[in-house]
């Protein structure tokens, strides 16, 4: 079976609990929000949403990408990320399965709005992206199923205001003995939609509201995550 992807490159991780680590990113092609007519307001990845773009390849060939990418394979990392991964669930459990055998380790990043597939163990950390008010579709956040996971799975809450952080707080305060690692991403910037030279922008940093942010962690006793390859080399792709 082939899945439609948009690139492979070899990067850093920026985000999250694997934040500096060596990481060979898989994109894939298509996002579920798009198919509804929605689309999530901090989307940086506008070019996935359409499942007509980008191309095809099986999962050997993804495999064997990776390999050459970085061929240092053993404990190495594999994130697969999007547009939405779980869109192409039967492609996705097939590559997940090459890639363990040839010995990598995995990280899926979903935006949170479809289920736990039934081989979900088979992920070494799923990064899971719960959607709050600013982003225009947090109605179609799957939360319990999703905070039903394990240590080593994450969830991670883009936060762009006080509702937000509200809206966290009372998420996290339900959940408090549930396991994922619980992450508080503010909002860098205010992307302009569509608009010509977005995906090349440059940050805005908001001090005031990074330390606000800073200090809802401190009191939640949660993690903060910050992009830090967009502080690296800014918007763009493929880093």
């Amino acid at each position: 079976m082939d899945i439609r992807i948009h690139e492979t490159f070899y990067s850093l991780q920026g985000e999250g609990i694997l934040t500096g680590v060596p990481t060979v990113f898989v994109r894939f092609q298509g996002c579920n929000l798009f198919s509804f007519g929605r689309c999530c307001k901090w989307c940086d990845t506008l070019y996935t949403q359409k499942m007509e773009d980008g191309y095809e390849r099986s999962p050997v060939e993804i495999a064997d990408e990776c390999i050459r990418l970085n061929p240092k394979t053993y404990k190495s990392w594999i994130c697969i990320t999007g547009g939405e991964p779980l869109g192409q669930e039967e492609g996705l459990f097939e590559l997940v399965k090459v890639l363990k055998n040839y010995g990598f380790q995995i990280e899926v990043e979903t935006n949170g709005t479809i289920e736990k597939p039934r081989w979900w163990s088979m992920v070494d950390s799923w990064v899971v992206d719960i959607k709050c008010p600013s982003s225009g579709v947090s109605k179609l956040a799957l939360i319990d199923g999703w905070f039903d996971t394990r240590a080593c799975d994450q969830v991670k809450f883009v936060v762009a205001d006080q509702i937000d952080l509200d809206f966290a707080r009372k998420i996290i305060n339900r959940h408090s003995t549930s396991n994922p690692i619980v992450l508080i991403s503010p909002v860098m910037q205010t992307p302009s939609i569509g608009s010509p030279g977005f995906d090349l922008g440059c940050l805005d940093f908001d001090c005031e509201w990074l330390q606000e942010v800073a200090e809802f962690c401190k009191d939640l006793r949660i993690r903060m995550s910050l992009q830090t390859h967009k502080i690296i080399w800014g918007n763009k792709r493929g880093v």
